[in-house]
């Protein structure tokens, strides 16, 4: 049974799989400069050991995924720096340093990379993604700088509309390799672009994911809206929110300071779990602290 296989058996066998935390609030929190409109693609340039060291905490907090820190690295965003033309070597700089982190952390299970790719402009503003056809190209470009790069999945996260997370799909499931879509909504369960997630559910569902996710949300509204998930598929759904802070127009992030954040975090993990979640992690604002956390928590289940 191949590496893949293994992680799909157990998602079909509703076993607990830990995803990592934050990346590109991590190198923020680490002192690494993540301006806009790079973010977290600027460290490949300027830290790229940091980013190494960032997956291999997440590896030996517990998780089971890590992310490549390629939430930036497409073409249309990298042009906006003058990098266009470097976004396969920079794709392929960002899966080097995921596997490198894999090899020198020394665990004894397995770990799976996805291949991070998300909406090609920001995905807070729906209004903004391109028309169908240009976007078609540019997520080809991206699945297949990800492909090449040797990722075991691709994973589309944070998508706000069903148009584009039609495109990113079917761009990714040309590669041949499976693919996890991931939505941003809001607590009363529509996608940032008013779409409702049970039509976006209805949507994906034809390409056939490995799961549906949400993320990027406030722990408290993705509660409210996982029940609705599960109540709409019976493929795996996970979910993976935002840590104390909030998006910010300079950095990407603003920090943010609360008593036990963790353990508060924690608790809505597991109203997650018992929602039916299988796939858990951190997104903005977390860190391996969060993953520790939550693997004593799923230890515990």
């Amino acid at each position: 049974m191949s590496k893949i296989d293994n992680l799909i058996k157990k998602l079909n066998n509703h076993g607990v799989i830990l995803m990592d935390g934050g990346t590109g609030t991590e190198l923020q929190r680490r002192g690494v400069g993540t301006t806009l409109p790079l973010w977290s693609a600027q460290a490949l340039l300027s830290s790229p050991q940091t980013v190494k060291e960032i997956h291999w905490d997440y590896i030996l907090a517990g998780a089971d995924i890590i992310k490549t820190n390629t939430f930036r690295t497409n073409r249309r965003t990298l042009a906006k720096a003058s990098l266009g033309d470097k976004d396969f070597e920079l794709t392929k700089l960002a899966i080097d340093l995921a596997r490198e982190a894999v090899v020198e952390a020394k665990v004894s299970r397995e770990i799976y990379i996805g291949g991070s790719q998300a909406p090609l402009e920001d995905c807070y503003e729906p209004k903004l993604v391109p028309d169908d056809q240009t976007a078609l190209a540019e997520h080809r470009r991206w699945s297949k700088s990800l492909a090449d790069g040797g990722v075991d999945f691709i994973f589309l996260e944070t998508f706000n509309t069903i148009r584009e997370a039609k495109v990113a799909l079917q761009a990714a499931k040309e590669t041949g390799l499976p693919v996890a879509i991931s939505f941003i909504a809001n607590q009363q369960g529509q996608l940032l672009s008013g779409e409702e997630l049970a039509d976006a559910v209805k949507a994906v569902e034809a390409f056939e994911p490995l799961a549906i996710l949400i993320n990027c949300m406030q722990p408290a509204d993705i509660s409210k809206v996982l029940p609705k998930l599960r109540a709409v598929t019976k493929l795996p759904i996970g979910a993976y929110g935002q840590g104390v802070g909030a998006p910010a127009d300079d950095e990407g992030w603003s920090f943010s300071q609360q008593r036990n954040e963790v353990s508060q975090y924690c608790n809505h993990v597991g109203v997650w779990l018992k929602a039916g979640a299988t796939l858990v992690g951190g997104c903005c604002g977390t860190n391996p602290a969060y993953i520790e956390a939550i693997k004593s928590l799923v230890s515990k289940q």
